[in-house]
């Protein structure tokens, strides 16, 4: 969670907007806030004041909750949502929840809404943890799907060298002094494949170790 959390308010009754400042402020939060109750208004205050958690009304003069919550799930879709009224209902709570919504809380009941901030908080930075750490395994996986795609000729190229230098081999006189020549060929053949896969290893395990 970060030091100072930004708190965007968004409620167009200055009372009720009151009234919540005054549940925050009553808590051991430590945050900076903005409030703003127009749809042009919010929208700015995403870009600008950049909030880690929106906490919204859901009956808006110009716009609604579900609406809030759809301008930030395209605007910065990872921080917490949660919607404050007084009038919502549990089965519009519910349906809130299934959409997205990270939690709701009454206005006359806002004992457990700091509560419901720090998880709200949390759940979004494990979300973001994991979509770095998946973000970091993607690209582990495209190098080594590069390695190998790169490396796969190299390692087929002495393969088809040793079996092609294996057919001339003169099983017949084992004594042929070609033989000596072409196993001598097969070894440093060998060599170069063993090499070759070595360092197929080695970038497998750097790859590998990227944090």
């Amino acid at each position: 969670m970060v030091d100072k959390i930004k708190i965007l308010i968004l409620e167009d009754n200055k009372s009720d907007a009151d009234l919540l400042l005054h549940a925050l402020k009553k808590s051991e939060l430590n945050f900076s806030y903005e409030h703003v109750d127009t749809k042009e208004q919010y929208e700015a205050a995403l870009d600008n004041f950049k909030p880690d958690i929106v906490l919204s009304d859901y009956h808006l003069p110009s716009f609604n909750g579900i609406e809030a919550f759809n301008i930030k799930q395209a605007k910065c879709p990872d921080i917490p949502f949660i919607i404050v009224s007084g009038t919502i209902g549990e089965e519009n709570a519910v349906e809130l929840i299934k959409i997205g919504v990270t939690d709701y809380a009454i206005k006359g009941k806002l004992l457990s809404l700091t509560q419901k901030i720090l998880r709200g908080l949390k759940e979004a930075k494990a979300h973001s943890e994991k979509k770095i750490s998946d973000k970091k395994l993607k690209i582990q996986n495209e190098k080594l799907i590069e390695i190998a795609f790169l490396q796969s000729h190299q390692v087929r190229a002495p393969i088809a060298q040793i079996l092609g230098l294996y057919n001339l081999f003169n099983f017949n006189n084992a004594a042929d002094p070609i033989n000596v020549e072409i196993f001598d060929k097969m070894k440093d053949t060998a060599k170069s494949l063993d090499n070759v896969v070595r360092e197929i290893v080695q970038n497998t395990s750097e790859i590998r170790e990227i944090e």
